[in-house]
């Protein structure tokens, strides 16, 4: 389901609806505001959504559209933040700080693309057609690029442009070989060991949803070939990725260029407030999103992954319900 905060939005929401057309899956298209209609969007998400298995929300200036329709319901909801005011970066901003317990998965500005192709990994959890055809058209990009080249070259070349030659000499070996519990069903990985502290916030927080997780430390600069080998040898068995990364957060651009299955982003705060980080993981090319949790929200990251198993493992939303009562008695002090 797409939900609009504003009709005026539907040029954002298109986008979507392209990526849902081409990719034969049905969808819904609603508005309704937050603060203007809100029983209207309450009434929607809590009684006409048994169906749906993913949300994406679209809305500008305040927009607190997606941490609403978080509150009413246990399924993943996306956010897509839209340039009203301030580049947009006020709604980005409501839409990543989210507390506790509501988290919602953000993209980037106007990117309802991006929203609509990880409701599409988040679907292909559980289907294989689905994540076969993610994966054949993520293959298909190279063909695209190379075309690009070659209108670029005819474009702009001039007489002392030179084809350069490859060599064979320069490739790197990686002889380690990652192997995971069978039983492991998402994989986090840290750039550096400085941010432990938040990786075991989603460690703990995942074993209480009984959802196994293991984790690693690999450098997306550092170590580029040992990463790419390792989601190489794991992407069969696992279900999605988190990465947590700060300052300029290549490791979760690094990870999602490799898979096809979701990716939790987990921004950290270092310099610059942590603006740094969220904004080079949020602002992802057209159909390789990152769903990017607010700065340091490791525990939003897992209770995020509970809504995705949640779609189709009762058990795990079992857990979830009730996580998020004990949540909320902790919250309030009942």
């Amino acid at each position: 389901m797409i939900v609009l905060g504003s009709a005026s939005d539907y040029k954002v929401a298109q986008k979507a609806v392209n990526v849902f057309e081409e990719m034969n899956i049905n969808y819904d298209l609603r508005v309704a505001s937050a603060h203007r209609t809100h029983h209207r969007l309450k009434e929607i998400i809590r009684n006409e959504t048994d169906g749906v298995e993913v949300i994406i929300t679209i809305a500008g200036l305040a927009a607190h559209l997606p941490g609403v329709v978080a509150s009413y319901t246990t399924k993943p909801v996306i956010a897509v933040p839209v340039e009203v005011k301030m580049g947009g970066i006020d709604s980005l901003l409501s839409c990543t700080e989210m507390q506790l317990g509501t988290p919602v998965a953000t993209m980037g500005i106007d990117r309802g693309d991006n929203a609509a192709w990880l409701a599409c990994q988040i679907i292909a959890c559980n289907d294989d057609d689905l994540r076969k055809t993610l994966r054949d058209i993520r293959s298909s990009y190279n063909a695209k690029i190379q075309k690009s080249e070659e209108e670029l070259i005819e474009k702009i070349a001039g007489k002392n442009y030179r084809r350069t030659e490859s060599s064979s000499g320069n490739s790197v070996t990686v002889d380690k070989t990652l192997k995971l519990d069978s039983d492991t069903k998402v994989l986090i990985i840290s750039g550096n060991y400085s941010n432990m502290e938040i990786v075991r916030k989603i460690s703990q927080t995942l074993e209480t949803l009984k959802i196994k997780s293991e984790y690693k430390v690999v450098s997306a600069t550092r170590s580029p070939d040992k990463l790419e080998k390792y989601i190489s040898d794991i992407d069969d068995d696992v279900d999605l990725y988190i990465a947590v990364s700060s300052l300029s957060t290549i490791l979760t651009g690094a990870i999602v260029s490799h898979t096809t299955k979701p990716v939790i982003g987990v921004p950290c705060t270092t310099s610059l407030f942590g603006i740094d980080s969220l904004l080079s993981m949020i602002e992802m090319p057209p159909g390789v999103p990152t769903a990017t949790m607010g700065l340091n929200a490791g525990e939003n990251a897992a209770l995020f992954v509970a809504r995705i198993f949640s779609i189709y493992d009762e058990n795990i939303r079992n857990e979830l319900i009730k996580f998020m009562k004990t949540l909320h008695r902790n919250v309030y002090y009942e």
